[in-house]
C-alpha cells in the first residue's frame, strides 16, 4: 500500500500537500493519458504524454502539455493504427529523461486525474527509474465510475442490472463528451477532463464533495 493512501486510511490531515477534506471544486488537477508501444507492462515505453489542467471544475485549455518521446526501441507497426505516431514521428521526439521531467513540473502542486491511470502511472514510474514523482494521489476516473455505478445498482430494486462499460469511450457517448482524434494524448486528456467534470456532478448528488471518499473510491478494487 502506498504511503499516502495508508496516511489517508488513518486519518490524516494531508494528503500529498492536499487536505482530504479539500473541497473538490477547489483542487487543481492535472488529466493525463499516455500512448504506449503495448499494454504489457513488463516492457512498454512511452511514446506520448498530453494532460489538460484544470481547476475545479473548470478546464484551462490554455494550460495543455504534450510530448511525442522517442523511447530508443522499435515501434511494432500494428500498433501505429492505434495512435497514429509513425516511425518517423517517434524518431524525431524527445528523450524519455527530459519529457517526464517537463511533465513533472508541469503537473507540481495539482492532484492527478486519469483514466485507468495505473497503467499511465506504471509506464511514468518506469520511465522516470525510480518513480517517486508518481507515487502520489490520484483519481481514476474508470474507477470512479465504476463506484458510481455499483452505488446505483444496490440502490435499485433490479440488483442484478449489469454494470455498464466503463472504457473512456463508451462513457464519452454515454454522457455526449465532446470527442476528437480517439487514442491521441492530448485529444483523449481532454475527453477525461470532460469526464472527471461529470464525475464530480455524480458525486454531489450523492452528497460527496470532499476529497476524502474520491480517493477511497479511486482505489478499490
Amino acid at each position: 500500500m502506498f504511503a499516502w493512501l495508508k496516511n489517508l486510511l488513518q486519518g490524516e490531515r494531508s494528503v500529498g500537500g492536499f487536505s482530504p477534506e479539500s473541497s473538490l471544486d477547489s483542487l487543481p488537477y492535472t488529466v493525463v493519458d499516455t500512448e504506449l508501444t503495448s499494454l504489457d507492462s513488463r516492457s512498454n515505453r512511452i511514446l506520448s504524454i498530453g494532460a489538460v489542467g484544470m481547476a475545479g471544475r473548470k478546464i484551462l485549455f490554455g494550460k495543455q502539455f504534450y510530448r511525442i518521446i522517442n523511447p530508443g526501441v522499435p515501434v511494432p507497426e500494428k500498433t501505429v493504427l492505434i495512435h497514429g505516431l509513425r516511425p518517423i514521428d517517434i524518431s524525431e521526439g524527445e528523450s524519455p529523461g527530459n519529457a517526464i521531467a517537463e511533465f513533472v513540473e508541469f503537473t507540481r502542486g495539482t492532484m492527478l486525474v486519469g483514466h485507468f491511470l495505473s497503467t499511465d502511472l506504471a509506464a511514468l514510474r518506469k520511465e522516470a527509474g525510480d518513480g517517486k514523482n508518481f507515487r502520489v494521489p490520484a483519481i481514476d476516473t474508470a474507477r470512479i465510475q465504476w463506484w458510481l455505478d455499483r452505488q446505483r445498482q444496490t440502490s435499485r430494486e433490479d440488483r442484478g442490472h449489469e454494470v455498464e462499460r466503463v472504457d473512456l469511450m463508451s462513457l464519452a457517448a454515454r454522457y455526449g463528451l465532446s470527442v476528437g482524434d480517439v487514442h491521441h494524448a492530448l485529444e483523449d486528456a481532454f475527453v477525461t477532463a470532460q469526464l472527471w467534470q461529470r464525475l464530480m456532478a455524480e458525486l454531489e448528488k450523492l452528497g460527496i464533495k470532499t476529497l476524502r471518499p474520491v480517493l477511497r473510491a479511486s482505489n478499490k478494487g
